[in-house]
């Protein structure tokens, strides 16, 4: 079954499903940028090492909340505002990396999210800061 979705166009779907999503990034199997904005790559891919092995990542941070899904060996990453309801835009995350696969979105899993441990509370941290700059260019 071809994809449904191109890499780009899965950002701009989990982008367009909330207004409170700033920004999304979509990593290949071999931790390649695919998808998403170059400048700040190195801040979400932080954000991936610090979460280790975690199949769902959710930080909040004073500045906004950020979520990543490991699907299919594939991960996505959201940068939201504070008002992003986080286990939606996992399951938008998680929809989206599907379709690249030309998959249907699965069901929400039964896995509870990595939440933030200092490592990842600084990386989330980073990638939203990374991200505001980004935008103010």
């Amino acid at each position: 079954m071809p994809p449904a979705l191109t890499p780009a166009l899965a950002v701009d779907y989990v982008r367009e499903l909330s207004a409170d999503v700033r920004e999304t990034f979509v990593f290949g199997a071999g931790g390649e940028l695919v998808a998403g904005p170059a400048g700040a790559e190195a801040a979400a891919r932080a954000l991936l090492d610090a979460a280790r092995d975690a199949a769902e990542i959710e930080a909040v941070a004073p500045d906004g909340v950020v979520c990543a899904v490991r699907s299919g060996g594939r991960s996505g990453v959201a940068v939201c505002g504070r008002f992003a309801l986080p286990g939606i835009v996992r399951q938008d995350l998680r929809a989206a990396l599907a379709a690249l696969d030309g998959a249907a979105p699965p069901a929400e899993p039964r896995i509870r999210p990595r939440t933030a441990d200092r490592a990842l509370q600084a990386a989330a941290g980073a990638l939203i800061s990374a991200v505001q700059r980004q935008s103010q260019t």
